[in-house]
């Protein structure tokens, strides 16, 4: 018997996206789902994760999620004792979360309290960002932060195509030690694969945000057939950019919109998959 897995990440609160990736893994009749996080960072937090629910409810398929960094920060307990939060960046980015919290059900916070930090799943490693930071954690804990902080004070590189040598070579060194000999991760935003010696990383890129300088969602197919190896295809899907630019006009408090400038270059990101950074001041 043939199975269908879905693999998506960073869907960042983009629901029109996500629809279409949903439309193309009900064509492709996927029955198990993994969400390797960073669903609620964007505009549409509650919309996503119903759609997910729903999508995975309506196709009898499993879901099983992992914890981005968005949920990493919601999931932060106390955040009104975080250390240094009156700095310029712990301000925005409170008050960007506390947006996130208060569009989202309290059913939605108690499901994402469930979510996974990495998953081991037949011979794969399952992370949002690298397995070297999900399972070596302690390596990058701050001294004098609380453990329940560390994560808040945290941002990894991920994988990234463009990485150097030692890097990579750090990275399947790991796989080595560790009995993995297949990696999926996110957070970079830019869909790649890569092989050495018989060991595969595939980055899922972005089913909301893409990095690439390709605007269209990104997500992972998996085949399993009892005959073969796993068949593992990165696919890309077109929406209709237009729905998500009318919700962000449709969401004028949204925290990072303060900056009306931001809002423009946020727009022009999602049309492009050019960094917003990028078209600040355009």
């Amino acid at each position: 018997m043939t199975t269908k897995i879905a693999l998506l990440s960073d869907i960042h609160g983009n629901s029109p996206a996500l629809q279409a990736v949903l439309n193309d893994m009900q064509n492709q009749e996927c029955t198990q789902v993994f969400m390797l996080g960073d669903i609620i960072n964007g505009v549409d937090p509650h919309g996503c994760i119903q759609l997910l629910h729903d999508w995975c409810e309506t196709n009898h398929a499993e879901l099983t999620c992992l914890k981005g960094n968005g949920e990493e920060y919601l999931v932060t307990p106390d955040r009104d004792q975080l250390p240094d939060q009156d700095k310029e960046w712990n301000v925005d980015i409170i008050n960007l979360v506390q947006w996130w919290e208060d569009h989202l059900t309290h059913a939605d916070i108690e499901w994402i309290q469930t979510f996974h930090n990495h998953l081991f799943w037949k011979d794969a490693c399952l992370v949002h960002d690298s397995p070297i930071d999900r399972l070596m954690s302690e390596s990058w804990h701050k001294p004098n932060i609380a453990p329940q902080y560390q994560e808040w004070f945290y941002h990894s590189r991920g994988i990234l195509p463009d990485m150097q040598d030692e890097e990579w070579e750090k990275l399947w060194a790991f796989m080595d030690t560790q009995n993995f000999s297949l990696v999926f991760c996110g957070h970079t935003h830019i869909p790649f694969f890569r092989e050495h010696a018989g060991k595969r990383i595939y980055n899922l890129g972005s089913a909301g945000a893409p990095l690439d300088g390709d605007p269209r969602p990104a997500w992972v197919l998996v085949t399993e057939s009892p005959s073969t190896d796993l068949d593992i295809a990165i696919r890309r899907v077109e929406y209709d950019i237009r729905l998500i630019h009318d919700l962000i006009d449709q969401t004028p408090d949204y925290y990072d919109f303060k900056d009306p400038d931001f809002k423009e270059a946020y727009k022009n990101w999602l049309s492009t998959g050019v960094h917003w950074k990028a078209h600040l001041g355009h």
